[in-house]
C-alpha cells in the first residue's frame, strides 16, 4: 500500500492511524462508524506519515485522545484534534437538537462528496466560512439573527456560500421563492412565483403546480377548485387528458408530448412510436 516504509508501525501515532481506518473501512461491519458512513479525508486515508506530521503539529501526546469535533463528520484536519479523555467526553449540549442538525446537513451538503446533495452544492463552489465550521460559533449568530424551530436557514445569494452575510432565517414559503428552480408564471401582465400566486389566491401549490403540468393556461391557471382546463374532445366525445390516456392504455406523458407537438384527435391515442407532425 505504501512506497516507501514510513517506520511508525508499534507506535502509539500508528495505532491510533489504525484505528481510524478500521473504523471508517473494516470488512467488519460491526466496527464501522454509522454503517460505514464517516469518511477519511484523501490526506490522511493511505498515508500515516502524513496523519503522523499533522498529529505532531497539533499537539499530538501519549494520553491524549482522537476526537472529532462534529461527530456525524469525517476525519479530516479541521475536525480533529487531541484531547485529554475526560475533555473529550464533554459536549456542547447541543447535538439532538434542531439547530445542531441544520448546521451539521449544510456542512455534510458542502463537504462531504459521498453526501447525496454535495452535487448540488460542494460540488458547485459552495463552501461553509471558516469561523461557521465551529458549531458554537454558528450557534451563537442563529440566535442573535432571528432562529426559531418554524424557520430554516436560507442563503440570500442561492449560488453564495454559507457565511453571515448571505444567509438569514426564513419560513418554507420564503424558502421556496429563492430556489433555483422557482416556477415564475404571468397572469394579466403581472408575473409572480408560483408559491405566490398559491398564497394570493387560496388555491394549493400542489393543484397549480399540475394544472400547469397539464397544459393549463396561465389566464386559467387561477380558476376555481374543480376547473377542467384539459377536456379533449375525440370524435365529438369530451374528456380529460388523463382519462384518455387511461382508455387508450397509453402513459399521460406520452399523451402529453404529442398535443404539445400539435397532434390531435384519434392520433393522440394511437399505440407505437410516431414521427413529428
Amino acid at each position: 500500500m505504501f512506497v516507501k516504509k514510513h517506520g511508525l508501525s508499534g507506535t502509539k501515532i500508528y495505532k491510533v492511524w489504525k484505528s481510524m481506518r478500521v473504523k471508517c473501512y473494516s470488512s467488519n461491519k460491526d466496527n464501522h462508524h454509522k454503517k460505514g458512513e464517516i469518511w477519511i479525508c484523501d490526506e490522511w486515508k493511505d498515508d500515516p506519515v502524513a496523519f503522523f506530521n499533522w498529529a505532531n503539529q497539533d499537539g499530538y501526546k501519549e494520553g491524549l485522545q482522537l476526537v472529532r469535533k462534529d461527530k456525524e463528520d469525517g476525519y479530516y484536519p479541521e475536525n480533529c484534534a487531541f484531547l485529554k479523555i475526560d475533555e473529550a467526553s464533554k459536549t456542547h449540549g447541543m447535538r439532538r437538537t434542531r439547530l445542531y442538525n441544520i448546521w451539521t446537513q449544510f456542512k455534510q451538503r458542502c463537504t462531504n462528496k459521498n453526501n447525496d446533495r454535495y452535487e448540488q452544492y460542494g460540488g458547485r463552489g459552495i463552501t461553509v466560512c471558516d469561523e461557521w465550521m465551529e458549531f458554537e460559533v454558528f450557534s451563537k449568530w442563529a440566535n442573535e439573527n432571528g432562529y426559531k424551530n418554524s424557520l430554516s436557514i436560507d442563503r440570500l445569494d442561492v449560488n453564495g456560500n454559507y457565511e453571515p452575510s448571505n444567509c438569514k432565517w426564513s419560513t418554507g414559503l420564503e424558502q421556496s421563492r429563492n430556489k433555483r428552480n422557482t416556477r415564475y408564471v404571468t397572469i394579466n401582465e403581472v408575473t409572480k412565483s408560483l408559491s405566490e400566486w398559491s398564497e394570493e389566491s387560496g388555491i394549493p401549490y400542489k393543484t397549480l403546480q399540475r394544472r400547469l403540468y397539464t397544459g393549463c393556461k396561465e389566464e386559467n391557471l387561477l380558476a376555481p377548485i374543480g376547473y377542467q382546463h384539459n377536456l379533449l374532445e375525440i370524435n365529438g366525445e369530451k374528456k380529460t387528458m388523463n382519462a384518455w390516456a387511461k382508455e387508450a392504455g397509453l402513459p399521460f406523458s406520452t399523451v402529453k408530448r404529442r398535443y404539445q407537438r400539435g397532434i390531435r384527435g384519434e392520433d393522440l391515442l394511437k399505440k407505437g412510436r410516431m414521427g413529428i407532425v
